[in-house]
């Protein structure tokens, strides 16, 4: 079992902790600023200092301090708890950010509130309209951000005091090749 050693006011920590949501990834948070023991435990995982998020993977490799999301990620392909084309996937179901994905909510719940007070032509387009805004934001799921192959994750979309770039959108990575079969490829 994954054990993160953190603390609810560390940007780090939060973001480990979501990207781990997203990925699937069964996982333990101990808070250090709530048990003394964990806060023993993380610190002897990292040559006596505090530093948070300290991710011990529990396989006997060392622990992760403060890892960015693709280390966090490498790791986890690297110790085999999930593939290089499942982390893609996984990461894939969700590409509207936090941030984003309340404004969606808000504004769909708002045209198809608008719709109720409009010109009776546009009653039922607005309402609609609003339903399917308000439904990519419930899910985190945009099918026009999936068919550019775009993600506001990790952008002011997400959690604009902890972006990593300045855009809204980037381009989502391109799934790994698919390594082949050895058994196929000897027939």
């Amino acid at each position: 079992m994954i054990i993160v050693y953190g603390a609810d006011w560390c940007e780090d920590t939060r973001r480990s902790l979501r990207h781990l949501r997203r990925l699937g990834v069964a996982h333990r948070y101990i808070n250090i600023d709530e048990d003394l023991d964990a806060l023993v435990r993380a610190k002897a995982l990292n040559d006596g200092r505090r530093r948070t998020p300290t991710i011990d993977l529990g396989m006997g490799g060392t622990a992760l301090v403060e890892p960015d999301n693709d280390t966090l990620t490498g790791a986890l392909v690297e110790m085999d708890m999930l593939t290089e084309a499942d982390a893609h996937d996984r990461l894939g179901v969700q590409n509207v950010g936090d941030f984003e994905r309340v404004l969606r909510t808000s504004a769909g719940a708002a045209l198809a509130l608008a719709g109720s007070a409009s010109p009776r032509a546009l009653r039922w387009p607005l309402r609609l309209f609003g339903a399917a805004v308000a439904l990519t934001g419930l899910t985190g799921w945009c099918p026009v951000y999936q068919y550019a192959s775009v993600t506001s994750i990790d952008g002011p979309g997400d959690r604009p005091d902890e972006a990593h770039r300045k855009a809204w959108l980037s381009s989502r990575p391109a799934a790994p090749a698919a390594v082949p079969n050895p058994a196929e490829i000897a027939k």
